[in-house]
This record gives structure tokens, sequence and C-alpha cells, in this order.
């Protein structure tokens, strides 16, 4: 929750649903009358907290409580019941199933909005450690643990819908050169301004970079095709030699990087160790040929 709040209202009784639109009118709200829209809402919208009724037609309260838990995206979403029912079994049993509260109807509007407040600024804290826990402190962008946690569900993913998978890997060229010869704090330096041109080349929202280490770069393309992750490969490699950095000790005198690109056909089945290992040996094999080009495979 790093942008202005969004709370969902899940509640089919159109007077409670109003009553609860007035109380929040100093945040975003959205309003859905059934559990199978609030469902489709969270799967649509960035949703910071959750007002849930537990009777509603469709598909109710408990379950969508369960469902909102066992999605590795949903899971951290804050849900407090709001219900006219005072049975003690389904306050236990929303509060087993992940509902960080329980509020009975007629609630007092001050101790609600309090109670909302209260959640709201737990997520915000929570966002902000997993912002700072996923992202490289130098160059702002997603680290080696994302990207490890990510190219484990993102491969999952393409293998359940039968989705092409690419992976581009690059690294500074020369590097340690330039290090020992400009320093590490320009070096530093470098790997920013590398960091922020990636960003603002990529041209799919899907798309994402991290920082792999050091000087090495990773990026995970999902449904695309060969002429497509050739193109981004191009694309980030020619950013990168138009920055214009100097670099005396390079054979192309300017910071240029070396990519290799693998993209894996639906129909193949490949273990991770192995799309790294053969994005790997694409990388290497444009250093060979004289760094500052793209090689690259389809399987």
């Amino acid at each position: 929750m790093l942008t202005e709040p969004k709370i969902l209202i899940a509640e089919d009784e159109p007077v409670s649903r109003l009553v609860l639109q007035r109380l929040l009118k100093a945040f975003t709200c959205i309003s859905v009358t059934n559990g199978q829209e609030a469902l489709d809402v969270i799967h649509q919208e960035h949703i910071d907290l959750v007002l849930l009724d537990i009777h509603m037609p469709i598909m109710d309260g408990f379950e969508v409580i369960e469902k909102l838990k066992n999605d590795e995206a949903t899971k951290n979403i804050p849900i407090i019941v709001i219900t006219v029912n005072q049975s003690i079994e389904d306050e236990i049993r929303a509060l087993d199933l992940g509902a960080v509260d329980f509020v009975t109807k007629p609630f007092h509007a001050v101790i609600l909005q309090k109670r909302i407040r209260n959640q709201l600024a737990l997520k915000l804290k929570s966002d902000l450690l997993e912002k700072h826990a996923s992202l490289d402190g130098l160059t702002n962008l997603l680290n080696r643990r994302m990207f490890d946690f990510d190219l484990e569900n993102r491969w999952a993913e393409s293998q359940r819908l039968q989705a092409n998978f690419g992976l581009i890997m690059f690294d500074i060229d020369h590097f340690k050169l330039y290090n020992d010869n400009y320093g590490h704090s320009a070096g530093d330096e470098v790997l920013v301004r590398v960091a922020k041109a990636l960003m603002k080349t990529l041209q799919r929202k899907t798309d994402r970079v991290y920082r792999y280490g050091g000087e090495e770069f990773i990026l995970i393309q999902f449904d695309t095709d060969f002429d497509q992750l050739r193109q981004t490969a191009e694309l980030l490699r020619q950013c990168i030699y138009d920055l214009n950095i100097t670099h005396d000790f390079s054979s192309h005198c300017r910071i240029t990087i070396s990519v290799g690109a693998t993209l894996i056909s639906a129909e193949q089945i490949q273990p991770i160790p192995l799309l790294l290992e053969i994005t790997d040996q694409q990388l290497y094999k444009a250093k060979k040929q004289g760094r500052n080009c793209i090689s690259s495979i389809t399987t």
C-alpha cells in the first residue's frame, strides 16, 4: 500500500453498503454485492483492505476469505468481517480462516473507523517492509531474492497456461576494469544510471528486470515469442550504448552490455537450473563474439 489506500466493501444490503461508503468517504472505496464480484475486483484492482459481509448471494464471506488466503497474490490483504451474525462459532471460523477482525452490526462508527485506520497502518508498514526486502539497495531494481521467487512462479504459470517463456541475461562489459581505473564509487554511479535506463526502456508492463548480482542483470519475459524477445534484448543493448558513458579501458571505449537470451517454447518442460544455464551460455557466447552484442536461442 504505497499509494492512496483502496478499500473494497462487499455487502449485499443496500442501506449497510451506503452507511459504510459514507463512513469511509475519506478513502477510495469500491462496493460489490456478492462474494464472486469481490474476488473479481480484487484480481483486477490493488485492494488494501476488505470489509466483508458473511451472508451474501452467489458466494458467502467464508468462501471469499478462504480463496483469498489460499492465493499467494492476495493472502496478505487484511479482511474485516462486518455482519449482523453474532454467532461465536462464525466469529471463530472467520478468524481461523484468516480475517483480522470481526465486527457485528450495529457498529459504533468511530470505533470502526479507528479499527480500519489501524489495519491500514499495519498494511502500510508491511508493504514498506516487503518493498525494501525485494529491492536492491543500490539500483532500486528488484533483487536476486525476488528473481528466484518470481522465476519459480512465472515458470510454473507458463507451464500451466502453455505459454512461451523468455529469459534475458546481460552484464556490463569490462566492469572490473572500470572499477579498477575509475574507482568503485564511479562504478556504483554507472550501475545506478544503467538501472534507470533499463527501467525506462521496458515496453511491456509484464516485463520485470532484476539485479542478478554485481554488474549482472536478468529479465523475465512471459508469454512472448522469439522476435519479441530479440527486440527487447536489442532495446536494452542499445539504451545502454546510447548512455555514452566513457570507458577508456573497454574495447568499445564506452559502457556497453553483452546479452544472452533464451526462449523456451510452450511445449518444452525444462528444470529451472537448466533455463539459467542455457541463458548463461548465450551470454558467454555474446562475450566471445566481441561484446556489445546479443546471442540468443529458442528451444
